[in-house]
C-alpha cells in the first residue's frame, strides 16, 4: 500500500512500535482528510521521506498516538512483566493492585473497583461473558468483581498489550481471549452479555467525530457499560458532566442508569 513506508516511519519509535497497522492507518487517514486534505488528495509527497510534508505528518500523527495511547501509562509501566511473573494466582489482590497502578485509568479506579462492579451487578441480570473494548489493564480487575465471568474478551490496539493480557489469562486460569483491533472500525465483534467501554468514547470521538452513533449498533451485547472522566488526566481539574448531553441524546432510545465514583461517571445501558 502507498502508506506503508510512512506508517512504518510513524511507529518506528519504541513506545509506538506495537500499535496495529490498521489502527495507525485509520488515524492517519482521519488526520489527513480532516487536517490536511490537500495532502490526502495529492500524495506525491509520499515518495520523498525527507520532504517537509512527510516529516510534519509523522510528527503530527505521533503526537495524536501519544495522546490516545501513551498518555495513560504510569511511571514504571515497564515493570509489568516482572509483576506478572510474580503474581501468585487470581486471589492475589495485592499483586493485582500493583499491576493496576501501572495504568492511569485503573490506578484512579483502584480504590473503587469493588464499588464499581457492585453498582453494575445491581443493575444487570446474570452475566456469562464480557467484551472489554480499549481494555488497557482493566482485565486485571477481575479479582475485584462480585462474580467471575465464564468468558472475558479484551480488545486493544497494540500487539504487546494483547499478548500481555492473554498471558495474564493463562497465568490466573481465566477463560479469556485478547485480540488487536482498530477501535475506530469495530466490526465482527463476538456476541456477549456485557460490553465495557471505560473512558473510551471521548478518545474515539476525538479521532472520528460522530463515531459513537456508528459503534453502538455494532455491539452485540445485552448490556453496555460506558464511562467518562469527570476530572482531567491526573485527577485535578473537574470536567462538567453537562458536556455529555451529546451522549445522552444518542442513548435516549435505550433504558439506562448512571452512577459515579470520584473521577468517573458510568452509564449502564440495556441494549437488548
Amino acid at each position: 500500500m502507498e502508506f506503508d513506508n510512512l506508517i512504518q516511519d510513524i511507529i518506528r519509535k519504541k513506545e509506538l512500535s506495537d500499535l496495529s497497522y490498521d489502527f495507525v492507518y485509520g488515524l492517519l487517514e482521519s488526520y489527513l482528510k480532516n487536517e490536511a486534505p490537500k495532502l490526502w488528495n495529492d500524495r506525491a509527497w509520499l515518495a520523498n521521506g525527507r520532504s517537509k510534508n512527510y516529516k510534519e505528518t509523522i510528527k503530527a500523527v505521533r503526537k495524536i498516538l501519544r495522546e490516545v495511547y501513551g498518555a495513560f501509562k504510569e511511571e514504571g509501566f515497564g515493570k509489568r512483566e516482572l509483576l506478572l511473573n510474580n503474581l501468585k494466582d487470581i486471589k492475589d489482590i495485592e499483586g493485582h493492585a500493583e499491576l493496576l497502578k501501572l495504568h492511569r485509568s485503573t490506578k484512579e479506579r483502584l480504590p473503587y473497583y469493588f464499588e464499581v462492579y457492585g453498582n453494575i451487578v445491581e443493575r444487570v441480570d446474570r452475566i456469562e461473558s464480557i467484551l472489554d473494548l480499549g481494555a488497557g489493564m482493566n482485565p486485571l480487575s477481575i479479582p475485584f468483581m462480585h462474580y467471575r465471568p465464564p468468558m472475558y474478551y479484551a480488545v486493544e490496539v497494540a500487539e504487546n498489550d494483547v499478548d500481555f493480557i492473554n498471558r495474564y489469562f493463562k497465568k490466573v486460569k481465566v477463560k479469556g481471549h485478547a485480540f488487536a483491533k482498530d477501535l475506530t472500525k469495530l466490526d465482527n465483534l463476538p456476541e456477549v452479555d456485557m460490553c465495557f467501554m471505560f473512558k473510551l468514547m471521548d478518545t474515539l470521538e476525538s479521532l472520528k467525530k460522530g463515531i459513537t452513533r456508528e459503534i453502538i449498533p455494532k455491539i452485540n451485547a445485552r448490556w453496555l457499560v460506558v464511562s467518562f472522566a469527570t476530572k482531567a488526566l491526573g485527577g485535578k481539574k473537574p470536567i462538567s458532566t453537562k458536556r455529555l448531553s451529546w451522549f445522552r441524546k444518542i442513548i435516549k432510545g435505550y433504558k439506562y442508569d448512571t452512577f459515579e465514583i470520584p473521577n468517573e461517571i458510568f452509564f449502564v445501558i440495556r441494549l437488548k
